[in-house]
């Protein structure tokens, strides 16, 4: 009878160090680099209208800080086109491209789970670059006169995205997400210091390959 209770008694100690081991034995991203490629969809821009989806495409590197935390440094391309917006009655826009580009540091938070599906969240911060391409035709007597003006400048800001990342061996996983991005502030590196800002909403889908 003693024994049994001994063995009893010694049960949850046990549980515990199996549970120990498996943690340890699972580092989570602690000490991992790992880099992924995206495509991505721009389905709506704030403050106006966009004629379709617009597109664009990333690239990001990240390393493990701990088991459940990433640092990440991230470069991302956006382009989509303007509606029509009514200007003078002599001029007509044939065509209004906005592209964005961003360079941001993001923390980014992992599910700790062992299951092959995982969610994550993360938010950044860096700066945004807008550049405006408008081709018009300006109608003056004696005739019609094209001409293409393009404005740009760059900007602070910020994102926020939440997803899930499915994985498909112990290197490779696909990551699907959306993600907010506002950019605020004055304009620099401009001539249009109150340019419009980059606010828009995107939908990603990539590939993530850990390094080691």
């Amino acid at each position: 009878m003693s024994f049994e209770l001994e063995n009893l008694a010694h049960e949850p100690r046990r549980s515990g160090q199996i549970c120990d081991l498996v943690l340890r034995s699972d580092p989570g991203l602690l000490g991992h680099t790992i880099i992924r490629t995206y495509g991505a969809v721009v389905p709506g821009v704030q403050d106006y209208n966009i004629d379709g989806v617009g597109w664009g495409t990333g690239f990001a590197v990240s390393y493990g800080v701990a088991r459940t935390v990433r640092l990440s440094l991230e470069v991302a391309y956006y382009r989509f086109q303007r509606g029509e917006w009514a200007g003078i009655p002599e001029e007509v826009t044939k065509a209004n491209w906005n592209a964005v580009r961003e360079v941001t540091m993001a923390v980014g938070l992992q599910s700790p789970t062992r299951s092959w599906l995982r969610p994550w969240i993360d938010a950044g911060f860096g700066v945004y670059e807008a550049t405006e391409t408008r081709d018009a035709i300006t109608y003056y007597y004696p005739g019609e006169y094209h001409y293409r003006s393009v404005t740009s400048g760059t900007k602070l800001g910020m994102n926020w995205g939440v997803g899930v990342s499915a994985r498909l061996d112990r290197r490779l996983a696909v990551d699907l997400g959306g993600r907010y991005h506002h950019s605020f502030g004055r304009a620099f590196l401009t001539n249009d210091q109150y340019m419009d800002g980059a606010r828009l909403l995107t939908a990603q889908a990539g590939l993530s390959y850990v390094v080691r």
